[in-house]
């Protein structure tokens, strides 16, 4: 009887080519899926944003990028309308944050 040893017979039957296409794509099975967000989601968005600048208080902020969600926080400090950019103050540095990376915004309570 012959032992099967699976994928490993057949790889050295296949091109670099293939080889590399199949581990991008296994690497595409764990990306995170970009929303499309409603209008009453973009709309709450916006109003905790800005009561976050008005009552100058932390926000997390939920963006995508590179194909998966981060979670940023700190005070927001203004906005570029020009650039479509969020201003954000972390502990390290100002970030600018683009308005359409932005999944999902929460203020953040001190108490916690």
């Amino acid at each position: 009887m012959l032992h099967d040893r699976g994928n490993i017979k057949w790889t050295s039957l296949m091109l670099p080519e293939h080889l590399v296409q199949l581990k991008e794509w296994k690497k595409e099975q764990y990306y995170d899926k970009k929303r499309d967000l409603t209008e009453w989601e973009l709309e709450e968005i916006e109003q905790t944003i800005q009561r976050a600048f008005k009552l100058e208080k932390l926000v997390k902020l939920t963006l995508w990028d590179h194909n998966k969600l981060h979670d940023h926080t700190g005070l927001v400090t203004g906005t570029d309308t020009y650039k479509k950019e969020l201003l954000l103050d972390t502990d390290l540095s100002i970030k600018r944050i683009s308005f359409d990376l932005i999944q999902k915004a929460a203020l953040v309570d001190e108490d916690d």
